[in-house]
């Protein structure tokens, strides 16, 4: 069940991030994403990055995955973010995109 809210609580940040302007995290975001679905197996990839109060770097990633059901290429995207942030494991989340299963 915890990993059902917080599906939900990605769900309801993409969300509100989607109306956005074209700021900086947009394009980050957009790069991380092109970067992640060059890996092998990813399929089509999402990510919203968080940001502290103030802060410039990231503080915190939800990455939305089409094969992101497979084991092995949830912990490979939670590593690739891990090391294009310098993020630590903990600030990294991976969902399976919706209508994948």
């Amino acid at each position: 069940m915890l990993w059902l809210a917080g599906a939900a609580v990605a769900v309801a940040v993409l969300l509100s991030l989607g109306t956005g302007g074209e700021g900086t995290a947009s394009r980050e975001e957009r790069r991380i994403a092109e970067v992640l679905q060059a890996m092998a197996g990813v399929g089509r990839v999402e990510v919203a990055l968080f940001y502290a109060d103030g802060d410039q770097t990231p503080t915190g990633a939800v990455v939305v995955a089409q094969v992101a059901e497979d084991m092995e290429v949830k912990l490979s995207l939670i590593r690739a973010v891990r090391t294009l942030l310098n993020l630590p494991e903990t600030a990294v989340d991976v969902f399976a995109m919706e209508g994948e299963r």
